[in-house]
């Protein structure tokens, strides 16, 4: 018994570390990777902890990936509810490929991607892995068809030179 309680306590100092680090990391990166290194460490987290416990029964398991999914489902079908008789169809794409896509501030989905939406002016923000923010505002027409085509620029270099100065 004795064992376990130094391991739970080892854990919950793991635990908090691990808080400590995501919270130092939310700070100094981008809401997406800030996002995946939280949902990492807390899968860590827990992991240790219930080894740690042996023996007992650890909650069960969140699946956040799954809610997310589904909210960007439903914000597309909200978006596409509303499209009515005077539809327009909005395709998006972008270069490179697979980048996601908001509308109105929403996530919708990921490119190539076809909306059938109602004839308004729409934001349309789209980005990619390592891409930066590519931005658009379309109006459309009743019953219009429009392409949308954003080129997304990488955040990174695609090579860097290094020389060596000898002495």
């Amino acid at each position: 018994m004795m064992t376990i309680t130094t391991f739970s306590l080892v854990a919950s100092k793991w635990r908090g570390g691990l808080v400590r680090l995501a919270l130092a990391v939310c700070l100094s990166v981008g809401n997406a990777a800030a996002q995946a290194m939280v949902e990492y460490g807390g899968a860590i987290a827990n992991a240790g902890a219930a080894g740690a416990g042996a023996g007992k029964t650890a909650p069960a398991q969140q699946q956040p990936m799954r809610a997310v999914v589904d909210a960007v489902g439903a914000n597309r079908r909200a978006l596409e509810a509303r499209a009515g008789k005077d539809a327009a169809k909005l395709m998006l794409r972008s270069a490179p490929n697979r980048a996601w896509v908001w509308i109105d501030g929403k996530e919708v989905g990921m490119t190539p991607l076809q909306l059938v939406v109602a004839p308004g002016v729409y934001k349309v923000e789209m980005k990619g892995r390592q891409m930066d923010f590519s931005r658009k505002q379309v109006e459309l027409h009743p019953k219009e068809t429009r392409e949308v085509l954003l080129t997304l620029q990488p955040l990174y270099p695609t090579h860097v030179e290094l020389t060596w100065h000898s002495h």
